[in-house]
């Protein structure tokens, strides 16, 4: 299970000390209101590593869809799919 407070934490200080670009403050940001509102979302979070919540907060920056809830919604539904096979 991934701990979304803990990666939040590092997330944003390595933000503040300049190691990573504001695009990860972003999209952690955009992560913690999915798992709010995404019960989706809420279930992955909660079955996978916490590496897999990183690999996806890189390519949410890496495509700039920190602000696309539809692109967020079609990772996920890929991922659920992927794991159930």
């Amino acid at each position: 299970m991934a701990d979304l407070q803990h990666i939040a934490e590092r997330i944003f200080r390595h933000v503040d000390a300049g190691h990573l670009p504001a695009g990860y403050a972003l999209a952690m940001g955009a992560l913690i209101d999915a798992y709010d509102e995404n019960p989706d979302f809420h279930k992955w979070v909660d079955s996978v590593q916490g590496s897999a919540v990183e690999k996806l907060i890189a390519r949410m920056v890496r495509k700039g869809a920190w602000n696309n809830p539809a692109w967020l919604r079609d990772y996920v539904q890929e991922a659920l799919k992927e794991s159930a096979a």
